[in-house]
């Protein structure tokens, strides 16, 4: 079995298939997930971050990288999601809103009422 890594949304799988897609995002830009690294005394998870988000059109992730704690990387995503949300304007938002709870309805299979 193989861990992968979606280049789009950065979620880490593993697959056996053949010709692996993301579950998260259906995006079919893969790599082989690198390894989660531990501190020395194997206790604490690190990652490493792109400073400039593979998300955002830097599929290759070019660019800054720093290793930091899984959560402290859960954390950073976490705020960009919100640091991007400030940065839409209000007449937006209402809309996007709608998008985004008609996909997630969608993704999870249930009815868009």
């Amino acid at each position: 079995m193989v861990e992968w890594k979606c280049l789009r949304c950065e979620y880490r799988f593993e697959s056996v298939n053949e010709i692996p897609y993301c579950p998260a995002c259906e995006c079919e830009s893969l790599e082989e997930a690198e390894e989660i690294y531990y501190d020395e005394k194997n206790q604490i998870k690190l990652e490493n971050h792109h400073i400039h988000p593979k998300f955002m059109s830097n599929p290759n992730g070019l660019g800054q990288t720093y290793t930091i704690t899984k959560t402290k990387h859960d954390i950073l995503h976490g705020k960009i999601m919100r640091w991007l949300w400030e940065e839409i304007c209000d007449e937006e938002k209402k809309e996007i809103i709608k998008i985004v709870i008609s996909k997630s309805k969608d993704f999870i299979g249930e009815d868009d009422d």
